[in-house]
């Protein structure tokens, strides 16, 4: 068997961070997903809007 020099204690302790980081990893990609979303929407207004811009100058042409 290897020996490391942990202790059942340090063991413990470092599973407990690296489940913390997963968590916390796992939010920021629920964030980011949640922003893609949210830019998503803001880049279709801004192409609706930009058809209704070139659809009402045809309109005024006429």
């Amino acid at each position: 068997m290897i020996e490391l020099g942990l202790t059942w204690k340090e063991i413990i302790l470092a599973a407990f961070v690296v489940g913390g980081l997963y968590a916390e990893l796992k939010a920021i990609r629920k964030d980011i997903a949640r922003l893609e979303k949210k830019q998503d929407k803001y880049n279709n207004l801004q192409e609706r809007t930009h058809r209704l811009e070139i659809w009402r100058d045809e309109q005024e042409r006429y």
